[in-house]
């Protein structure tokens, strides 16, 4: 068989396996080729338990200052560092537009999110950006993975997250709030947070403020494609 790689088009050719031609194994291959998968860097131990910053076995400096401001129990996990790659896919994916890009890490994320349980809510692109692109980012990577649930509301900004440096980030002050519609969701045992790109953890903390403020008493976790 041979199908076209997401991200450069070159010839993906794989050999079937005799369980696969007789039908009693599905054919699944990533869209994407090995040369351009191996471009993109896993993270894999060691990396801070509660964020999956790589590198460090302990707790990072940025979760033990979150967890000085009474951030203790939030939990998050990604699937790829934010290197070169990943920036280069991300430019094409939201600045560009390409949308059928969102299937590139489908099978690799549909592994990681199989064990889901509970209401499963996304980061939201700001209006301004859905009207340009005219889609969402977020929900493009995850929605055909589990159910997406929009609790979340994302409220007019200056300036985009991308566009500030590490320290403003870290400064910048709520601009989500959560949609009352869903309040049926709080009753829940656990929520997760989905969002594209973890860099600080502030506006996933902002997402479970959001979360705590409405009364939601249970566990919340966050999980991205990249960190």
């Amino acid at each position: 068989m041979v199908e076209r790689c997401l991200l450069c088009q070159s010839a993906i050719i794989f050999e079937l396996k005799p369980s696969q031609i007789l039908g009693l194994q599905a054919i699944d291959p990533l869209p994407i080729c090995q040369q351009c998968l191996q471009e993109f860097s896993f993270i894999t131990p060691p990396y801070c338990p509660k964020c999956f910053k790589p590198n460090t076995q302990d707790i990072c400096h940025d979760c033990q200052l979150w967890q000085q401001q009474g951030y203790q129990d939030l939990t998050h996990q990604a699937l790829f560092r934010y290197n070169e790659a990943m920036h280069d896919y991300f430019k094409r994916y939201k600045r560009y537009g390409d949308y059928q890009l969102r299937n590139c890490f489908q099978k690799l994320l549909a592994h990681k999110l199989h064990t889901v349980k509970g209401p499963v809510i996304y980061i939201p692109s700001a209006k301004d950006h859905l009207q340009q692109r005219q889609f969402d980012p977020v929900v493009g990577l995850f929605k055909d993975l589990v159910t997406l649930t929009p609790a979340l509301v994302k409220l007019p900004t200056p300036q985009a997250q991308a566009q500030k440096n590490r320290q403003e980030r870290l400064q910048t002050p709520q601009f989500l709030r959560f949609n009352q519609r869903f309040n049926s969701i709080l009753q829940a045992p656990q929520i997760l947070i989905v969002d594209d790109i973890y860099t600080t953890g502030r506006t996933i903390l902002h997402a479970y403020d959001c979360l705590r403020q409405v009364g939601f008493q249970g566990k919340i976790s966050s999980f991205s494609l990249a960190r």
